[in-house]
């Protein structure tokens, strides 16, 4: 995974866009985002025979994390067409694999994947309310029925305002297993306030 992120880091530097909003630079730090060892650490440990598909694809760099670690049955969706532009040119350049991200807003009708990736993705347009925000990734959840669902969510515990994370998308433990209390939960810190910008975990939800 560190000799693939440094490949990766060099190109994102080199193709480096103006256009591109301030979050994307994550991916060329020098150290790869935390989730991305959590992520990595779990899925070398998964059949490659799985297919995986991410909401919120970005520039693609977690879709090619993934596939560097062997899988290749791997899609995604981007709902900005810049950046999905851009996504699909990485994984072209890196995997030879074109049109690898689809330009729409999830939820859409999908083939179900085995494994369902939402991380540094938080969709909360029109939506002014907490509950309302959980019954959406309920509702991403059973558009997909994955056997597994790693989704990352800013923690409850984040109190600093922040206009990128309202209150009602700051969720607790007990928030995500309530919402699917029918399933396994397993949790893992990522970011945490004051070192990041922000406290968050991913779970894995299967």
């Amino acid at each position: 995974m560190e000799k693939f992120y440094a490949l990766l880091k060099n190109y994102n530097k080199t193709n480096t866009s103006e256009n591109l909003p301030d979050w994307t630079k994550i991916f060329s730090e020098s150290t790869p985002p935390v989730y991305w060892n959590i992520l990595s650490n779990i899925l070398c440990n998964y059949s490659k025979e799985n297919s995986v598909f991410e909401i919120g694809a970005g520039t693609g760099d977690i879709l090619a994390l993934i596939r560097s670690l062997g899988f290749t049955n791997v899609t995604g969706v981007e709902c900005d067409a810049h950046l999905a532009q851009i996504a699909n040119k990485k994984i072209e350049y890196f995997f030879q694999k074109s049109n690898t991200v689809i330009h729409d807003r999830y939820p859409l009708a999908i083939p179900r994947p085995n494994i369902l990736v939402q991380v540094n993705c938080v969709y909360f347009e029109n939506i002014p309310t907490k509950q309302e925000y959980i019954n959406q990734l309920k509702l991403f959840h059973q558009n997909a029925m994955p056997d597994f669902y790693f989704l990352e969510v800013v923690d409850s515990s984040c109190k600093e305002h922040f206009k990128a994370f309202p209150d009602f998308v700051r969720l607790s433990q007990e928030d995500i297993k309530a919402a699917f209390k029918d399933k396994s939960v397993e949790s893992f810190t990522t970011y945490q306030f004051p070192r990041n910008t922000s406290t968050k975990r991913l779970y894995l939800i299967t």
